[in-house]
Parts: C-alpha cells; sequence; structure tokens
C-alpha cells in the first residue's frame, strides 16, 4: 500500500512539475511575442517617422523655393516702382516730404530688407537733393 501511494504521490508531484514546466515555456513564449511585437511597433513607428520627416524636409524646400521667388517678385516691383517715382519727381523738379519719406521707406525695404543692389542708389540721389515742394 506504501507504494500506491508514494505512486500516487509522487505521479501527482510529476503532473504538477509537468504542468509548472509547460506553464513556464507559455510565459516565455508569451514574453518573447511581446517583445518582438514592441519591436515591431518600434521599427513601425520609426519608419513612420522617417516618412514625416522626409515630408517635412520636402515641404521645406518647396516653402524654400517659394519664398525665395516671392522675394525676387517683391523686389522688381519694388525697384520698378522707385525708378518710375524718382524719374517722376526729378522731372517736376521738386518733391515734398510725405513723397520724399515713402520712397525712402520703399528703397529701404528694396535695398535693406530684400537684399537689392545698389542700382537705385543713383536715382535715389538725385531724389533726395531735390527742393522741398511746399504744399
Amino acid at each position: 500500500m506504501g507504494e500506491i501511494v508514494v505512486a500516487v504521490l509522487g505521479g501527482g508531484a510529476a503532473v504538477a512539475i509537468i504542468e509548472g514546466i509547460k506553464e513556464a515555456i507559455a510565459w516565455h513564449r508569451e514574453r518573447k511575442a511581446k517583445k518582438e511585437d514592441k519591436a515591431e511597433e518600434k521599427a513601425d513607428t520609426s519608419k513612420e517617422m522617417d516618412e514625416r520627416l522626409t515630408k517635412l524636409e520636402s515641404d521645406m524646400a518647396d516653402l524654400k523655393r517659394m519664398t525665395s521667388a516671392l522675394v525676387e517678385g517683391q523686389k522688381n516691383v519694388l525697384f520698378d516702382r522707385i525708378q518710375y517715382l524718382c524719374r517722376k519727381y526729378i522731372s517736376e523738379g521738386e518733391i515734398d516730404f510725405d513723397n520724399l519719406r515713402g520712397l525712402n521707406a520703399l528703397h529701404h525695404s528694396y535695398h535693406d530688407g530684400l537684399g537689392g543692389n545698389g542700382d537705385l542708389d543713383a536715382l535715389m540721389k538725385q531724389a533726395r537733393e531735390l527742393p522741398l515742394k511746399q504744399k
């Protein structure tokens, strides 16, 4: 009878040990799967971030090109307007204070703000030397 009890208890212990081993293997597999899922998620996030960064860089390059084109266009418009006004006031032989102030502001925006060249400096000098017209 002692052998039967030992066999039953031994069998139960063996089953318990086997079940414990099965649970340990299942836990290990689940843990490994979770780690792999995290690694895949991290890779997906990294890929998504790379795609977003590439898109932002492309958008930034587009904005730089458009801004450059707008600056060039504005410089051309200001150049034409300043040249026209200088010639007009020079031909009239005088300029009033407000028009001179406005002309100086345009030239400042063109020359200093937008990086225009010195092509208008001679005309601006002539306009600044005109006698001031009384209102």
